[in-house]
């Protein structure tokens, strides 16, 4: 049991780093997309990306539901309602993606592209309750329930599994606008 705890406690270390990392990307990719929406200008990493949506959007979504199941099946972390409503935004795009890329099919980015603004605002909802803004309760009273208003871990000061969320979302929905606004006609 304690070698359990050592991985968790390592794997919370270092997937906090790579969200912080992430969301300095998801930043300045936005940042970057905007600029040159007003300047109705292309850029070659954008239309990278838009080239290579369909493997990267498998490749994100696979791994973020890989890491959700490992937590909470292998490593025993119990995920709260909350947690359950962004899984349901997160696991369906993993079959339209693998479809997608399939058949290279781009009408399903605008899709997509409503799963993760959703997963994100959920996301984004479940951070700031577990960083303290307790506006509702959102979880029942059960006394079985994961409280939602609690965190299973704080790496960093505000690194969280709801914060993983927004900038696996938050990198998604970049990558998917990217797809859609630059694409390669």
């Amino acid at each position: 049991m304690e070698t359990t705890s050592i991985l968790a406690e390592q794997l919370n270390h270092y997937l906090s780093l790579a969200t912080i990392v992430g969301m300095v990307v998801v930043l300045l990719f936005a940042s970057a997309i905007s600029y040159f929406s007003m300047k109705n200008t292309s850029v070659k990493i954008f239309t990278l990306l838009s080239r290579y949506v369909f493997p990267l959007g498998f490749l994100i979504t696979f791994g973020g539901a890989f890491l959700t199941l490992f937590y909470s099946e292998v490593l025993g972390y119990v995920p709260c309602d909350l947690c359950w409503y962004q899984r349901v935004f997160l696991y369906p795009q993993i079959f339209l993606f693998a479809y997608a890329w399939y058949k290279k099919d781009r009408n399903i980015l605008p899709y997509t592209l409503m799963l993760s603004i959703i997963g994100l605002v959920v996301a984004l909802y479940h951070h700031t309750l577990q960083i303290g803004y307790d506006l509702y309760k959102p979880c029942s009273t059960s006394p079985f329930a994961v409280d939602c208003a609690k965190p299973s871990f704080i790496e960093f000061g505000f690194v969280t599994f709801p914060f993983m969320a927004v900038v696996l979302f938050g990198f998604l929905t970049i990558l998917i606008t990217c797809a859609i606004r630059f694409k390669k006609n």
